[in-house]
């Protein structure tokens, strides 16, 4: 007889085991389930090729699990790298790409930062810190970029005011565009003050600001201070500039005030001597302007002369147009009889001196 099957142990290798059993009618319950196949002692080529297999099992589990770490790792690194990069990119980033690089960089912290497991925190602070500086660079370089567009609006609009002062024929519009031209030039001034005062007092605060900022953002930093900076002297050049114009406005309209005062002074002279009020100085009203304003007494000769060249032809006398050119005439008619009686009492002098030898 063979070997005895342990009780439980199930059957043996090479036996066919019993066939299922028939099918349940309807409605009965399940049959009990059979008793679990069991192997009984296990030859040694079973046993080589089951440690084989525990082998190979306990190789594939080794290989998933470095793989899985190598892949942790992987994924660790380029995480760490994502986000290092996205804060550099934060700290060199211009001004109108601040916000979306401080978007990506939170997000890819959101994402990221727990793969990097021990480098977590300090990746954090970095990121922290990188967001507070580009905040600070914001609102710096927004204050900033508010004067430079102020500073150069009112450089143009006041060059504006000077072209159309100058493009002005009236004297009075060039006196009513004076007003607003000057005030633009007080601004300018004012402005200029306050650039300057604005750079002083936020120097050492900018200068920090520099200090931690890199790459573009650095130089975009550094062109909007030295554009700060010249607006001060641009500012105050348009302010001289404007005061110039102002003031060569005020001297020319002083000048044609002037003008119009002694034309008026002259009418009144014309009017004074013009008794018939004809428009017209006659010869005998001439003679009285001579008289009364020089206490001189034209010759005939000097009353043909005007005559002759300064009053047309049909007309009664010298008109307003010709009294400058009359009143030229007489002056230098008067300098001359002046030189022609020096002469005579010279002369007398002479005389009477040889009759006294």
């Amino acid at each position: 007889m063979g070997e005895q099957v342990p009780a439980g142990c199930g059957y043996m290798p090479g036996v066919t085991p019993p066939p299922p059993p028939p099918m349940a009618p309807p409605g009965a319950p399940p049959p009990p389930a059979p008793p679990p196949y069991m192997h009984g002692p296990m030859t040694e080529e079973e046993r080589l090729a089951d440690e084989r297999d525990k082998a190979r099992r306990r190789l594939e589990d080794e290989t998933r699990l470095r793989n899985e770490e190598l892949h942790r790792k992987a994924d660790a690194e380029k995480a760490l790298a994502a986000i290092k990069n996205a804060t550099i990119a934060l700290q060199n980033g211009q001004s109108d790409a601040l916000d979306n690089l401080q978007k990506t960089l939170e997000n890819l912290v959101q994402r990221d930062l727990p793969k990097c497991e021990s480098q977590a925190e300090s990746l954090k602070k970095d990121m922290n810190k990188a967001i507070q500086e580009a905040t600070k660079r914001k609102e710096a370089l927004r204050e900033l970029k508010s004067m430079v567009r102020s500073g150069e609006e009112h450089i143009k609009a006041t060059a504006e005011l000077i072209r159309q002062n100058l493009a002005l024929d009236k004297e009075k519009d060039r006196e009513e565009m004076n007003d607003q031209l000057e005030n633009a030039g007080l601004e300018a001034q004012g402005m200029s003050d306050r650039y300057q005062s604005f750079m002083e007092e936020r120097l050492k605060s900018l200068e920090e600001l520099q200090s931690v900022t890199k790459g573009p953002a650095l130089v975009d930093m550094r062109l909007i201070i030295a554009k700060i900076k010249k607006l001060g002297s641009d500012l105050t050049q348009t302010a001289t500039n404007a005061a110039n114009v102002v003031r060569d406005g005020k001297d020319k309209l002083a000048r044609c005030e002037m003008a119009v005062e002694q034309t008026q002074r002259i009418k009144d002279m014309f009017a004074l001597y013009d008794a018939d009020e004809d428009g017209f100085l006659s010869k005998q009203e001439v003679i009285q302007y001579a008289q009364g304003e020089f206490e001189f007494t034209p010759p005939e000769s000097c009353i043909d002369r005007l005559w002759r060249n300064w009053v047309t032809p049909g007309k009664a006398g010298i008109a307003f147009d010709c009294f400058q050119q009359m009143k030229v005439t007489i002056g230098a008619a008067r300098v001359i009889e002046k030189e022609r009686r020096k002469a005579q009492s010279t002369e007398a002098a002479a005389t009477l001196n040889g009759d006294a030898c």
